[in-house]
């Protein structure tokens, strides 16, 4: 027979777990806050962020682009009623989800003091339990609508913000590399990897732009040191390996080693110094490095960069009118000699 003290925290717990579920509540309208806040931030920097990466050399993923583009279009169509709804619902429900917790916190004080009718409490608590569990389910329900839209929205932005994360650490570990990119070379991808063949085992990264793919060793070398303590460092790179994307015949992820470890495999064509490349990757960098080798070979890289480079040719140049000063924009568009300013009516030859 369970004693007097156990009954009683037998009772807290019940009212504890209740007020746990309606805490799960306001995380839940808290995500919806915040995924909004979110999305606004994201759907301002995103596009700015692919300008820089445009005009730092960065020739690729012209579908994510576009596919940036018309989620902001459609963002900024839907977010004011989106967001309505959701203030309009976490006001709701907060409202309502605070005199639950203060009802539960009642409960919990007359639990909790000295004496206390334990029959009479065990009938509020399950009054209390039934209304809370009641009041989640509508809650449940409701933001669950509430979230088709936004879940969707967010899931793609995030996709797209991890691609321009990779995309601007390529364009920033070209900067530092030991290897100068060659004419119309453009970065691609950077991940930590270890090289397991050819040639020796060593750590390092693994750079893939849209003609080769190279591998440089990274050793941290220590600068300065105190009391045995290195207090300044610096990384230096070494080319170890470097390989033309058109000789790659294929590649695939592996098991590398005894243990299920994940690794690259790079099957090289036919009469190369080395059959294959086999690099131990972790987590993500596995599928990331596969799928950049593969968006060369399959040729939409070479597709991608056509476009990219006809939209530079496209943009507009600033010229000045040579009688009032003023800007004038003029497409590079071939066959127009001339344009009229739109302040003073001047026509300004352009060629």
């Amino acid at each position: 027979m369970s004693s007097p003290q156990d009954r009683r925290q037998q009772l807290r717990s019940e009212i504890q777990s209740s007020i746990s579920s309606l805490s799960q509540i306001e995380s839940q309208l808290n995500w919806l806050t915040s995924s909004i806040a979110y999305i606004d931030s994201m759907s301002t920097s995103l596009p700015s962020r692919f300008e820089v990466l445009r005009k730092n050399g960065y020739a690729h993923k012209v579908s994510v682009e576009e596919q940036l583009k018309k989620l902001v279009e459609n963002w900024n169509i839907t977010r004011s009623s989106i967001s309505f709804d959701i203030e309009t619902l976490t006001s709701q429900l907060k409202s309502e989800i605070s005199m639950l917790k203060s009802e539960g916190q009642l409960i919990l004080n007359r639990i909790n003091q000295p004496f206390f009718a334990e029959f009479a409490i065990r009938g509020e608590i399950i009054l209390y339990n039934a209304k809370v569990n009641t009041f989640t389910s509508k809650a449940y329900s409701q933001i669950n609508q509430v979230k088709k839209g936004l879940v969707k929205v967010r899931e793609d932005i995030e996709k797209i913000e991890k691609i321009i994360n990779d995309a601007e650490h390529a364009v920033n570990a070209v900067s530092s590399a030991s290897f100068i990119l060659q004419e119309n070379e453009h970065p691609l991808l950077c991940v930590k990897a270890k090289k397991l063949e050819p040639g020796e085992k060593n750590e390092g990264r693994v750079i893939v732009t849209d003609q080769r793919l190279l591998y440089e060793v990274e050793k941290e070398v220590v600068l300065e040191r105190k009391l045995f303590i290195a207090t300044k460092t610096k990384t230096e790179r070494k080319l170890d390996l470097e390989v033309p994307l058109g000789i790659i015949k294929n590649v695939q992820k592996g098991r590398v080693g005894l243990i299920a470890w994940e690794g690259v495999y790079i099957d090289l064509h036919p009469g190369q110094k080395y059959s294959a490349v086999v690099f131990d990757t972790k987590g993500d960098d596995t599928e990331k490095l596969i799928e950049s080798v593969n968006y060369v070979l399959s040729g939409q890289a070479d597709k991608d960069k056509v476009i990219v480079e006809a939209k530079i040719v496209e943009e507009v140049k600033a010229f000045f009118c040579i009688k009032c000063g003023a800007p004038l924009e003029v497409p590079t568009t071939r066959g127009i000699y001339e344009v009229s300013c739109k302040y003073c009516g001047t026509r300004n030859k352009i060629k």
